[in-house]
């Protein structure tokens, strides 16, 4: 089997996963750039930061620390420690990884 083979065949899976066929093309290129520059780069380097409110809404969503600070107006060094598990919360705000968001339990809304 080719790396290509590997690669359609992984992307197919995924998007029957996500019930998306249509997220096939955005599939296969993650697993093409995960490939090119390394599974622990990738999966370093490419968590989203989520930022919200104290009683757990989202606010919003950022590629980076730094476009964090800048939209949320809280030096950088908060938002950092937040992640790190050094502080609770900055300026009222939770932040956290999109990859550890799924490991929180939420209130299923009746």
């Amino acid at each position: 089997m080719t790396v290509s083979e590997v690669v359609n065949k992984l992307a197919m899976e995924q998007a029957l996963a996500l019930g998306d066929l249509d997220s096939l093309p955005t599939c296969r290129r993650y697993i093409q750039m995960a490939l090119s520059i390394g599974i622990e780069h990738f999966a370093k380097h490419m968590d989203e930061i989520i930022v919200m409110t104290r009683s757990g809404e989202e606010v919003g969503r950022y590629k980076s620390v730094s476009d964090c600070a800048v939209q949320i107006g809280i030096p950088k060094s908060y938002i950092s420690a937040v992640l790190n598990g050094r502080r609770h919360s900055a300026g009222g705000f939770i932040f956290m990884k999109s990859k550890d968001k799924e490991l929180v339990k939420t209130k299923k809304a009746a």
